[in-house]
């Protein structure tokens, strides 16, 4: 999907792209670096929203085109998704529109794919189960999205220690319960006095993309 929402953001006037659930959750996304994940999050829940109200009142469309004053957001209709677009005030509609038409038939295709590969694995009793989190301060995660670490905070390394029986780890096997994608990775401890953020694990962006994982879905931690 990647690929496909990197062909949609080469449309002149395109600014960035993403493909996200009918609830407004993201599946996959394409916007540059300065774009904090957090807020794109929060757009995207807020916009898709209003795309379902439209969609309620008036039925079936092809194109939602929102208006601001500095740009434009547009939505295209996918089966049981969305593909939104940060768009530029004098994007050539009729040229997206074009390229629209041809991403949709792939972007539907890896939804089905992907629907096919998403076989919930049940947790197994001798398994700690920690959700997927970001941190709210993105400059906060600057290390260990450099390095392509998970973090936990001190409270939830106490809890993974306990839980296993060990007392120092540097690594930790990674299962998706979703999918069933794993991989061991390294974990650093991040001084994080939110208590919000004890009982998960926070993934840097990479991590996330090669297990597929979504905000809030559970994962496996193992200590190797």
């Amino acid at each position: 999907m990647d690929e496909v929402l990197q062909q949609l953001n080469a449309v002149p006037g395109v600014i960035g792209s993403l493909v996200c659930g009918r609830d407004g959750d993201p599946i996959a996304c394409a916007f540059p670096p300065l774009f904090d994940s957090a807020i794109i999050e929060g757009v995207t829940a807020a916009v898709t929203d209003s795309a379902r109200g439209v969609f309620d009142a008036t039925g079936p469309a092809e194109l939602l085109d929102f208006r601001y004053g500095d740009g434009r957001v547009i939505i295209k209709p996918l089966q049981d998704a969305f593909v939104l677009l940060l768009c530029t005030k004098k994007v050539n509609l009729g040229v997206l529109a074009i390229s629209l038409n041809v991403a949709k038939i792939k972007l539907e295709s890896h939804l089905v794919a992907r629907g096919e590969r998403q076989k919930p694995a049940a947790a197994a009793p001798d398994l700690l189960e920690l959700a997927v989190c970001h941190l709210a301060d993105g400059t906060k995660g600057s290390s260990f999205e450099q390095f392509g670490m998970a973090a936990l905070t001190p409270a939830t390394a106490r809890q993974v220690s306990s839980f296993y029986k060990r007392e120092a780890f540097k690594k930790l096997k990674i299962t998706n319960r979703v999918n069933g994608i794993f991989d061991i990775f390294p974990v650093m401890i991040v001084n994080e006095s939110d208590s919000s953020y004890d009982g998960k694990i926070i993934l840097c962006k990479s991590i996330e993309k090669k297990l597929e994982a979504l905000q809030g879905d559970g994962l496996l931690v193992e200590i190797p």
